[in-house]
């Protein structure tokens, strides 16, 4: 197993920032002083945020020298999500003592809807300097540019920024450039990004929030995508698509009446399979259930064909059931989400389920499942009805079911050894 070193500048985030370590299994310490560094993944809190820039610098003076850098396979800066704390001044500091090929800037977290577009941070969709984080009373960000943090760190060097177009672009690469900074509206921008860094081959100092360990931390340990089955047609529901969506999850959109009229579900399958290629998480849904309009001409279109309400409903689950089986059949998935309770029980009757055993509760209501016996015996997938949930339970419940235990882990070395 790896090593991994996050230096924080507050327990707060040093704490968020671990935790994503221990969502894979791996051991992890939250330490305050360098002399209990020991081996294995630590978190090291400097206590730095609040201090002035003068008390940082000499903070990190004292303690980067003491570090074995050598004892850790990858170094990461944690910074915070708003931009608060003497981000230039320590990022210079870690990048004296570590001496990596490049300084890579990173800081969205798109799952607290902080992102970074045309280089500017965004809370909540607005400009972070119009946020109350511009008047913290401890301390006040000072500017919400990403690059322009980057340019104080390293004013004699060369600065570049990637913007959401390039990273999104198709066959994504770096530059020569060594200080480099990155736009991030969603997970999967992250997820890009840090593919392109290990494509460099050289030694990185990963510089972000919490989201960007996370970003790491699936690629190093090869997290499967997850999925996800959708037959409700709720209004809770199509919010939680729509956010989803816009987190950078695939959505399959099957109009039910097509299938029905095609006889082949094909289309579908084979664009949820392209999307898992390319490593992203996918939602198998009906029209019906993101767009209600939709709803209206599967019923009119159906109801031509002499389907009352009730075989309108078995065939949407029917269909629903069928496309996902024959996904499952094509490839391995870290677990499923099913929103509604008759296409919850449609697949497992499709799979030959007998039953499921009950492993937890992720949120109120929420379960986490294994399914028993059947086509998809083992499989965890956490189940919910269709009302009900906020609007970031899909997101969330994609991340729960990519969770591993420490005993998961070294099952998986052990097979793999």
């Amino acid at each position: 197993m790896k090593d991994y070193l996050i230096i924080a500048d507050d327990f707060t985030g040093a704490n968020d920032t671990g935790v994503q370590l221990a969502n894979l299994g791996v051991p992890v310490h939250v330490e305050f002083a360098v002399s209990q560094l020991h081996q294995g993944s630590t978190v090291l809190d400097t206590e730095t945020r609040n201090d002035s820039v003068t008390q940082a610098a000499s903070k990190m003076a004292a303690v980067l020298p003491q570090i074995p850098w050598g004892q850790f396979d990858t170094v990461v800066k944690k910074v915070d999500s708003t931009l608060r704390g003497n981000i230039s001044t320590e990022v210079r500091a870690l990048a004296e003592a570590y001496q990596p090929d490049i300084v890579a800037f990173a800081p969205a977290l798109p799952d607290l809807d902080r992102t970074v577009v045309n280089g500017v941070l965004r809370v909540n969709g607005k400009r972070a300097m119009k946020t109350d984080f511009a008047k913290d009373p401890m301390k006040p960000i000072l500017t919400d540019q990403v690059t322009t943090l980057l340019q104080q760190a390293f004013p004699e060097l060369g600065v570049a920024h990637y913007s959401l177009a390039q990273i999104r672009a198709t066959g994504f690469t770096l530059g020569k450039a060594a200080y480099c900074s990155f736009d991030a509206e969603n997970n999967q921008d992250l997820a890009r990004v840090v593919s392109a860094l290990k494509a460099t081959g050289k030694k990185v100092l990963w510089v972000g929030s919490a989201g960007l360990t996370t970003a790491i931390m699936m690629q190093a340990f090869n997290v499967l995508p997850a999925l996800a089955l959708i037959g409700s047609v709720s209004e809770v529901t199509r919010a939680q698509l729509h956010a989803a969506e816009d987190n950078g999850v695939h959505l399959v959109n099957i109009p039910i009446y097509e299938a029905y009229a095609n006889q082949t579900y094909a289309p579908y399958v084979d664009e949820a399979l392209a999307a898992f290629a390319q490593g992203r998480d996918v939602i198998l849904m009906s029209s019906a259930s993101y767009q209600r309009s939709e709803l209206d001409k599967t019923i009119k279109i159906l109801s031509a064909h002499q389907l009352e309400a009730d075989k309108i409903n078995e065939l949407t689950q029917a269909v629903l059931s069928g496309i996902c089986r024959k996904v499952l059949q094509r490839v391995k998935v870290a677990g499923l989400f099913v929103s509604g309770g008759e296409t919850a029980k449609g697949l497992l009757r499709i799979g030959k389920a007998t039953g499921a055993k009950v492993l937890t509760e992720i949120a109120p209501g929420i379960p986490l499942l294994e399914i028993a016996h059947g086509d998809f015996t083992g499989m965890r997938v956490i189940t919910k009805a269709g009302a009900f949930g906020n609007k970031d339970l899909i997101v969330y419940a994609f991340k729960k079911l990519k969770s591993r235990s420490r005993l998961d882990v070294q099952a998986t070395a052990s097979q793999e050894g």
